[in-house]
């Protein structure tokens, strides 16, 4: 009996681990939850406001640290502003030279105090297509519509200003103040709080027009470029390894640790000293590069 709940006890701290691995998309963007972006956008008053949320330690919600340097970035926001849209890049400068988009908040105004709004996770740090959007509770296909927001309100206000950070690369304000980076363990149970039902993923964009605007003004690191394809190919690894032995482990717990009958592994032996083992030409390499690195865009303020 005790053996058997020991057992169970194995199987459920496993499958938890698991599913834990299984949520990390092995990118950087596991560091910057973007539920807790939209809320950090949601409470703020206005886009400068915005800024200092996401940049504020208490907040749990940057854990990025594109530069290595074992502390957390400063993110910075531009505005790419376009008739009736906005696209909100979150800019990380990584060097003097070079800064990477981390992902950017699409906002449409499609009608009268009607507006549509995304965040998009860049394909460097997100993977493909990875966009969250504000959600309907009782119905998911139905699009939100978020003019009531603050932030909303601030943008499409009289008043508004395009707003272009000023700070770079080791030039932040005065308030902030670098905190250590935390491990992806300790980040993504801190983050679960806004993973609430009024924030989903999608695989469909809201607004062309300002996605087609803002790819103009992407901005793109080489060095992180390259940094980011080597750190996913040892996730990726790793992350298989894991599931292979998961595989094993949860096989061991269905046979429930029962021992084969006797004779089983002799019979087997018999039979494979039978068979003559064919031996396989060799294979021929191809030879080929590896991926080339993209251009690095940079604008001028």
């Amino acid at each position: 009996m005790k053996k058997t709940s020991l057992l169970l006890m194995m199987m459920s701290v496993f499958t938890f681990a698991f599913a834990q691995e299984a949520d990390s998309t092995g990118l950087e963007g596991d560091n910057l939850d973007l539920n807790g972006v939209l809320e950090l956008f949601k409470d703020s008053k206005d886009i400068e406001d915005f800024e200092k949320k996401l940049n504020t330690e208490s907040n749990g919600v940057n854990n990025l640290d594109l530069d290595q340097d074992g502390e957390v970035d400063y993110i910075r926001v531009v505005d790419y502003a376009d008739s009736n849209t906005h696209s909100f890049a979150l800019q990380v400068p990584v060097s003097e030279e070079e800064s990477q988009d981390v992902a950017v908040i699409e906002m449409e105004e499609v009608d009268d105090e009607t507006v549509n709004l995304q965040v998009i996770g860049d394909s460097e740090l997100y993977g493909d297509d990875y966009m969250v959007e504000p959600a309907d509770e009782k119905n998911s296909s139905v699009v939100v519509n978020v003019y009531g927001w603050k932030p909303v309100r601030h943008v499409y206000g009289p008043r508004y200003i395009v707003y272009v950070s000023p700070w770079r690369y080791r030039h932040h304000p005065n308030w902030f103040r670098p905190w250590r980076r935390v491990t992806w363990a300790v980040y993504h149970p801190r983050v679960r709080h806004y993973h609430r039902p009024y924030y989903r993923r999608v695989n469909v964009r809201r607004s062309h027009h300002a996605h087609r605007h803002y790819n103009k003004h992407r901005v793109h690191s080489t060095s992180f470029h390259a940094h980011h394809h080597h750190r996913h190919a040892a996730h990726k690894a790793h992350h298989n390894n894991n599931h292979h032995n998961g595989h094993n482990n949860h096989n061991a717990g269905h046979h429930g640790g029962k021992k084969h009958k006797k004779g089983t592994h002799k019979k087997k032996s018999k039979q494979n000293k039978s068979v003559t083992p064919t031996k396989r030409p060799g294979a021929v390499k191809k030879k080929g590069g590896g991926p080339s690195r993209g251009k690095t865009h940079k604008r001028k303020h």
